[in-house]
This record gives C-alpha cells, structure tokens and sequence, in this order.
C-alpha cells in the first residue's frame, strides 16, 4: 500500500480539505475529514503530468483529489497519451522562448505584408456602391457630431473648384462614383479628406489658406488619389483585422463588437500609412500633369501648410502617418521639373 496526502474536492462545493489516498493494487481508498470512499483503480483517471504543477485524480462520483506529482500516479489510467510533448515543450524555456520568436515573426510578417496585401485584395472585390454607403454613413456622423460644418464659401469658388476637380476626375477608372463636398472645418481646421466610395471633402480653410485654384486642385488631386487606390477601404480593412486580431488575443469580445457598431467613427478617425500617402502624392502629381497642372502648386499649398501648423512630426518620421512636409515639397518640386 502507498499513501499519497493532498486535497480533496467532492464535486459539489468548490471547497478543498485535507486527504489522504490509499492506493493498492486492485482498489484507492480516500480519507477526507469523516468524509472516505472506495474505488477501483481501473475507474480513476489521473490529469498529465505538465512540469511541476499538482496532478488531478477523478473518481466516478465526481469527486477529485490533488496532490504532487507521484511515480504511481503512472501506473493509472491516464486522462489524455497527447499531453506528453507539451509537458516536454513546457519544462524547456528555451524552446518555449523560441517558439514564442517564431511566432512574434510571423505576427509581424503578417501585419507589413501579409495584411496589406490581403487588404489590397479584398478591397478591389468589394463594389463601390458598398463603398459609397459606408462614405455616406462617416460623412453623416461628422456632420451631425459637430466635426464639421455647412461651407460659407461664395458659390462662384465652389462652382469654379468643383469644374476643375471633375475635368481632373474625367476618364479615370472610377470617374462615376466622385462627389466633391465642401464644409467649414470646425474643429479639423484647414484639411481635405476622402471617405470610402469616392466621397471627397474639402475644408473652408484649406480653400482659403491657398492662394489659387491651382493649389486647391493640387491637394483634391492628392485625395482622388486615395480613392482610385482604394486606399480608405485597405486602411479600414487592415485596421478591422488588427482589431479582430487583438480581440481574439485578448478575448476581449466586446471590444470588437463596439468597434464593428461604432464603424462610421472608425472610417471618420482612419488615418493612412505613410506608404499611402506617398503613392497618393506620386498618382496625384502624375495626374496634375496629365491634367495640365503643376506639382509646385503642391509643394506651395504644402509650405503654407507647415507655415501655418508647424510640422510636427520633422524629425520623428518612423513614427508618423505622413510623410515629414520637407520631403513631400521636394518630390512635388522634383515632379514638376520632369
């Protein structure tokens, strides 16, 4: 006969106390306080061995008893053959710490070109009618949230912006879906934006910061660019599944629901990469000079820009979503001398 002490749980209350388990060769009897049993030894099932952790003996009433590790507990029917390998990987750190680096790369992997390129695929699928509401749904919520407000422009610059950003749109693959929208800024200030399905806006202040039509186009060239790229739609794509991601990892279920829910804010707050903005400003100055317009009026409107605000992020590029304004003004200077 061997004794084994631990701790015993009825399976009714979740409440241990102290034990003991006599185990022969035929029969286990376990003593628990005036509670004790009887049970064969083929009816117990013993929980795997995984490094130094207590092990679980089951009995057919449901009761358990835990206890350390015992070279007898062996010898009885094991709960799962499968766990051997995983207490093996659990009791070598090395090989946990490697494995945790293998998968830290693929995550990482994943996230610079696995998911942008899955995005870029995705988002060429997907119609632009469904596009367009989603546009429509974020354009909606900034109104009535206070982001924006109703233009004050004169309707003559408003008539004569708006011929000059369709003639740029004309025979452009995505030609039919455009719809520029004028709004005060409120509190974006001096900005221009595109919304999913070919929607876009363009602030009061951004007009009146620039100096001519030139650089008003120049700037709405730069958002068409976004929506012939599909870039709003890769962006909320890319940002969906890093959510969906962080959700799954943390098994935090209502964060994504409230994400999915509050989607119109998140197509409203998307910001793109810097990779975006880059292509968007390279398909922007090759369109302005199909169009017969000037990249310089770009790189004038950008100067104002950071005369105005500053930029920011001067210096700390690896960590920004734009490309530092030095860089943007020279290429558009670049551009126009080509």
């Amino acid at each position: 006969m061997t004794i084994i002490e631990g701790q015993f749980f009825d399976g009714r209350y979740p409440v241990a106390r102290e034990a003991s388990m006599e185990i022969g060769q035929q029969e286990v009897t376990v003593a628990a306080g005036f509670h004790s049993g009887r049970f064969a030894t083929i009816d117990l099932i013993v929980s795997p061995k995984i490094g130094s952790t207590c092990r679980f003996v089951r009995f057919p009433d449901g009761g358990q008893f835990s206890c350390a590790d015992h070279a007898l507990l062996d010898s009885l029917t094991q709960e799962s053959n499968s766990e051997g390998i995983v207490a093996w990987l659990e009791e070598r750190w090395m090989v946990a710490l490697a494995c945790v680096s293998v998968i830290a790369v693929i995550l990482l992997v994943g996230y610079f070109f696995g998911l942008p390129a899955a995005a870029q695929r995705i988002a060429s699928r997907i119609p632009l009618e469904t596009e367009r509401s989603l546009g429509d749904q974020a354009l909606t919520y900034m109104d009535e949230h206070g982001w924006l407000k109703p233009t004050g422009l004169e309707f003559e610059m408003r008539d004569e912006i708006m011929t000059g950003f369709y003639q740029m749109c004309k025979d452009l693959p995505l030609d039919p879906y455009y719809l520029l929208e004028f709004r005060a800024g409120a509190v974006l200030g001096a900005n221009a934006f595109a919304f999913p399905g070919g929607i876009v806006v363009i602030t009061d202040e951004m007009v009146l910061l620039a100096q001519n039509t030139e650089e008003v186009l120049a700037v709405l060239a730069h958002e068409i660019a976004h929506v012939e790229l599909r870039h709003t739609m890769r962006s909320v794509l890319q940002n969906s599944a890093v959510g969906l991601v962080v959700a799954t990892v943390t098994s935090d279920a209502a964060s994504l629901s409230a994400a999915v829910t509050a989607m119109p804010m998140i197509l409203a707050q998307t910001k793109y990469s810097r990779d975006f903005e880059s292509a968007a400003d390279d398909y922007a100055f090759n369109l302005l000079k199909q169009k017969g317009h000037s990249p310089n009026a770009f790189a004038s409107l950008m100067e104002k820009l950071a005369a105005e605000h500053g930029d920011a992020m001067e210096g700390f590029a690896w960590i920004s979503t734009h490309p530092v304004t030095s860089e943007r003004v020279k290429n558009a200077r670049n551009a126009a001398a080509d």
